[in-house]
């Protein structure tokens, strides 16, 4: 069975292509530079002077700007960190620290253990003993630092920190 074809009024055509046509226009490449002082954050984080495992992430969290910045560890413990958009840095201020264990790699399709994660059956995330659990959570890692404009390191041995 053909339905007819529905006809709208020019009126209703018209002020849809304007609409389309103002919201194109905004001109934005997302948000604006911050004005504050940018910094670059990097390091190397340990566990009595052994590098913590390949890809942990090393997580600095302003809460009175709302920004996030984060990195992973390479083989050495070393990190830098990238703000949450890129083009934007990292603003000057004081940040809060965690360290979190790499993420578990969950199998694809075809891998032993993929049904299981399809039925919702998750791997629970291995003990990292070289960070302790203390330094996963803003409220309990203690780690707070003051970001200043440029350069910063903040090397972290955790087991003196515990």
């Amino acid at each position: 069975m053909m339905y007819p074809m529905q006809l709208f009024p020019r009126g209703t055509v018209l002020a849809s292509l304007l609409t389309l046509l103002c919201v194109g226009c905004g001109g934005s490449d997302g948000p604006a530079p911050s004005t504050d002082p940018q910094a670059t954050i990097s390091g190397t984080v340990t566990y009595d002077g052994k590098p913590i495992p390949l890809d942990s992430a090393v997580v600095f969290h302003c809460t009175e700007k709302g920004v996030t910045a984060s990195g992973k560890v390479d083989s050495l413990g070393k990190y830098s960190l990238t703000g949450s958009i890129e083009h934007l840095g990292i603003p000057a201020g004081r940040y809060q620290v965690t360290v979190q264990p790499p993420q578990v790699k969950l199998p694809v399709m075809g891998e032993p253990g993929y049904e299981d994660v399809m039925m919702g059956k998750i791997p629970a995330a291995p003990v990292v003993k070289e960070i302790p659990a203390k330094f996963h959570k803003m409220e309990s890692s203690g780690l707070v630092f003051e970001v200043k404009e440029g350069e910063n390191t903040f090397d972290l041995d955790l087991k003196k920190l515990e």
